[in-house]
């Protein structure tokens, strides 16, 4: 099973992006997005950039990684229904 992440797109070059997924540094294909620029908040799954995501909704997956983790202190953006 693979999960898809959250991260931000440091740099940008002919052979993919560097990106920071929760504070780790990882390379990753723009096949899929090949307009993602330095700064854009992204999902990476596999290894691939997949959606380009807004900072809300960025922030809000990276929340919710961070209580399923069991991260202390860590809160969602939206309170439930």
């Amino acid at each position: 099973m693979c999960m898809a992440s959250p991260g931000r797109v440091l740099a940008v070059d002919p052979d993919g992006a560097t990106v920071d997924l929760d504070g780790r540094t990882r390379r990753a294909s723009t096949l899929l997005l090949p307009d993602v620029a330095a700064g854009d908040q992204v999902l990476v799954a596999a290894g691939t950039l997949i959606r380009r995501l807004d900072p809300a909704e960025a922030a809000d997956l990276i929340a919710l990684l961070a209580l399923a983790r069991g991260d202390a202190g860590a809160t969602t953006r939206r309170s439930p229904a």
